[in-house]
């Protein structure tokens, strides 16, 4: 069985992160913007291979993010993919289980936006209930298209938050979540 390799944005390489990079693409079908790429970079990555080339991925980069009050250093999923031909076969399941660890050892809690919760559900991600938004570097703004999108993994170090509460990310480009 193929493992899960981690390895930082730095060290996949130029070339290895162009390839990531056209497979992002392709594995969105087209829709994986420069914004989706920058948002992917600067953090940790999990990979599956075979000999076919990439087979899985999912990324950490650390967040900002206000739960329920708190001010909390959050382990932020982007770019969970896996190739067509290999999906329904539990590789996403093991690249987010060695995030999982990594979210849990290193952040105060893990976020993640999605239209796919079953697929986060089963590994302990819970629904954020309560309404999002983002700080822009003027104001806090509304994001309600987000709502019922977001899901948290909490950690050891996850203080008490009530998942019905106001969830507030940090402010970049693009899709702030």
């Amino acid at each position: 069985m193929n493992t899960v390799e981690l390895t930082s944005t730095e060290t996949l390489g130029a070339a290895r992160a162009q390839d990531l990079r056209a497979w992002l693409v392709d594995a969105f079908d087209g829709n994986f913007t420069d914004e989706d790429w920058a948002h992917t970079i600067g953090g940790v990555h999990a990979l599956i291979q075979d000999r076919r080339g990439i087979v899985s991925h999912g990324a950490i980069v650390a967040r900002s993010v206000l739960c329920d009050g708190h001010s909390l250093c959050v382990g932020y999923l982007e770019a969970v993919a896996t190739r067509p031909d290999q999906r329904r076969h539990g590789y996403a399941s093991r690249v987010l289980r060695k995030l999982g660890e990594i979210i849990a050892r290193d952040y105060d809690i893990g976020a993640l936006s999605t239209s796919l919760q079953a697929v986060y559900a089963p590994l302990g991600w819970e629904s954020w209930h309560g309404p999002s938004y983002v700080q822009t570097p003027h104001r806090r703004v509304r994001t309600a298209d987000e709502d019922g999108g977001l899901m948290v993994l909490r950690t050891p170090r996850t203080p008490p938050v009530n998942i019905g509460g106001d969830i507030v990310a940090d402010w970049r480009t693009g899709d702030v979540w």
